[in-house]
């Protein structure tokens, strides 16, 4: 190849490259972490209605790819029990893949990692309705109404009927306030910082944390998920699952947990 069509070549290839940086998009990241456990469950969502759960060993962050499932589950209205064993969530499915029993919308309960229902209530389709949360290892609450029906029960955990006196102080230590403009999540952490989730629908939400003492405050416009895990804050941004230990008034080094951008992750994770 002669010096100008190597420059010619070079320049289609950057130009390629670019193109495909340009129309990357990266997964959508969320998390549901056992308080009990090191013990997590990653969604990666991407293309849209294609959701792959990965069980997250937060001991080690060892990451082990579970099923790919073709529809939507909700997070915010799923839970892990304390001793990360069982999972509730919330999903829906497109009409060639849902469970055709339910409707297209469902509340189930899996053994984790698994999405495979133990136990399930159908939501005839609905998005009004459905999914919990655990209230100890052996019992949950499920946010049913009149279009929720039971389908089949195995797993013998109890279900409490009554809405939790403390519903909106999450298990996992979440305090949700109302405001004129949506609502706000609030974690208190140590030293003083807090972490705080700020729905402004239909607006994505944000994260910010903040030290109460002298009000630092740090905003993180590109978070899509964050908990607290323990000694250090995780989140997820741009298809990255990262942490890092809060400092005086910063976070302290950021490490990348894992890069969830590769678009078959089950080959990648082991």
């Amino acid at each position: 190849m002669d010096s100008l069509a190597r420059l010619l070549f070079l320049k289609l290839d950057n130009k390629r490259m670019g193109e495909a940086t340009k129309n990357h998009r990266p997964p959508r990241l969320s998390a549901l972490l056992a308080s009990d456990a090191p013990v997590g469950i990653v969604f990666r969502r991407g293309p849209t209605n294609l959701v792959r759960a990965i069980l997250w060993d937060r001991e080690r962050d060892k990451f082990k790819p579970g099923q790919l499932f073709k529809g939507r589950i909700f997070v915010d209205r799923s839970d892990l029990s304390p001793d990360g064993r069982h999972m509730i969530y919330f999903a829906m499915g497109g009409a060639n893949w849902a469970i055709p029993e339910t409707g297209g919308t469902w509340t189930a309960i899996s053994a984790v990692p698994s999405l495979k229902a133990i136990t399930l209530w159908g939501q005839g389709g609905e998005t009004w309705g459905g999914g919990g949360l655990f209230t100890s290892n052996s019992s949950y609450w499920l946010d049913l109404n009149l279009r929720t029906f039971l389908i089949r029960d195995e797993s013998k955990l109890t279900r409490f009927s009554t809405r939790p006196a403390e519903y909106d102080v999450r298990r996992a230590g979440w305090v949700r306030k109302e405001t004129a403009r949506g609502g706000i999540y609030e974690k208190f952490l140590p030293n003083g910082w807090v972490l705080r989730r700020i729905d402004q629908y239909p607006k994505a939400h944000r994260y910010e944390i903040e030290l109460l003492e002298d009000r630092t405050k740090l905003e993180f416009r590109t978070w899509e998920w964050a908990d607290w895990d323990r000694s250090r804050l995780v989140w997820a941004e741009q298809g990255w699952l990262r942490a890092a230990k809060l400092g005086v008034h910063k976070l302290g080094r950021i490490r990348t947990l894992y890069d969830f951008n590769e678009t078959d992750v089950s080959r990648q994770l082991h």
